[in-house]
């Protein structure tokens, strides 16, 4: 049992420690890539999938309108996936004295991936820019992505998502998880790609989009990906910005991480060739990064198992510490006197995350529920 216990331990510390150090070392050896501007700006289509999203739309077309790029050599498609909310009436009066901007219409939802497909087809920009309707985006954002792709060997460029927090502990957190997240991919960018891109802002060329199969639940992952199988890089750049902000109702955040997690396995399936040194040039970051990232709560039971059932000194005293450690965040999830700081809230994040990714890989196994949005 001993050897099960510190496996384990070794496993988890390597996912969350030893390789993002490892990886930070081996990137800062890597120049970062340059781009110059261009002397013509290419032809860009701002492609967005929306199902019910007429309370967040306003917003996101003002953050549109206030771009910083050529008026002319941009359009903006937005298809509404069986929307029944106004959103498309919303749309066409928004777009009507607008011949650059278009809303299209599915009256049978095909799910965010589907969407995107049907969007592609109306698009006629050299660039397509994904985003979500949700989030703000800087003005420079375009500028700053499309100079990258000019280079053959880049294949898609993924915008930088900045959480803001409502003054929660849980909301702070997790946007202190998503600041090392993001650390992570710029140290995959600068050291050769990284496995996916933001959802919320990536831009590839439009000659490369490959369509996903209806009822992908990531597109910012399947889509990196192919180009990856083509030899293709995904640039993490800084300073393309995507506004965002963690949501108060944690039970609707952790319903979004089980979603994310649960497309990841997905992915995972769909795309066995990933595993194969021989195929995937970032083979070892896919690895550390986004398989053994979704094993750490198998890793966590079998911990917490060997020490309960193993004997000697060690193993009890490291059962009573995880005793405690879940004591602790069980505490501090119910809000008990005296658990209102930030280390343990820390704990109770990293549970939340782990037990995300459990819930997922064990509804990916058993039910392969389909999930459209």
């Amino acid at each position: 049992m001993l050897a099960v216990f510190l496996i384990s331990v070794l496993f988890i510390l390597y996912t969350y420690a030893l390789f993002p150090i490892y990886l930070h070392v081996k990137a800062k050896r890597k120049d970062p890539v340059e781009c110059a501007q261009p002397e013509e700006w290419p032809t860009v289509s701002v492609l967005i999938a929306a199902h019910n999203e007429a309370n967040n739309l306003p917003a996101k077309l003002k953050t549109l309108s206030e771009l910083d790029y050529p008026k002319e050599l941009i359009e903006w498609i937005i298809v509404s996936d069986g929307s029944t909310d106004g959103s498309v009436e919303l749309l066409e009066k928004e777009f009507a004295d607008h011949p650059n901007r278009h809303v299209h219409h599915l009256e049978t939802a095909l799910g965010k991936c589907g969407a995107l497909n049907a969007g592609v087809l109306k698009a006629s920009g050299d660039i397509i820019v994904f985003m979500d309707t949700r989030q703000r985006i800087s003005s420079n954002t375009i500028k700053k992505l499309v100079p990258f792709l000019a280079n053959p060997e880049i294949g898609a460029v993924s915008g930088e998502l900045v959480l803001a927090n409502d003054d929660t502990l849980e909301a702070e957190n997790f946007g202190l998880y998503w600041r090392y997240e993001k650390w992570i991919r710029d140290n995959e960018s600068r050291l050769f790609s990284t496995t996916g891109a933001t959802g919320a802002l990536y831009a590839i060329r439009r000659e490369d989009f490959i369509p996903n199969k209806l009822g992908t639940i990531l597109d910012d992952f399947e889509t990196p990906l192919s180009l990856l199988k083509q030899g293709k890089r995904t640039l993490f750049v800084q300073g393309a910005y995507a506004y965002d902000k963690v949501s108060s109702d944690l039970k609707h955040e952790f319903a979004r991480k089980v979603r994310t997690n649960s497309g990841s396995w997905q992915t995972f399936h769909n795309n066995p060739w990933l595993f194969s040194p021989s195929k995937n040039p970032v083979w070892w970051q896919f690895l550390s990064h986004r398989l053994f990232r979704q094993l750490v709560p198998f890793a966590m039971i079998l911990a917490f198992l060997s020490a309960a059932i193993g004997q000697g000194p060690f193993l009890n005293t490291m059962l009573v510490l995880q005793i405690v450690f879940y004591a602790v965040a069980a505490a501090s999830y119910f809000q008990l006197p005296g658990t209102g700081n930030k280390l343990f809230n820390i704990i109770v994040v990293f549970l939340q995350l782990n037990m995300a990714a459990f819930i997922a890989c064990i509804k990916f196994i058993f039910v392969r529920k389909e999930i459209k949005w």
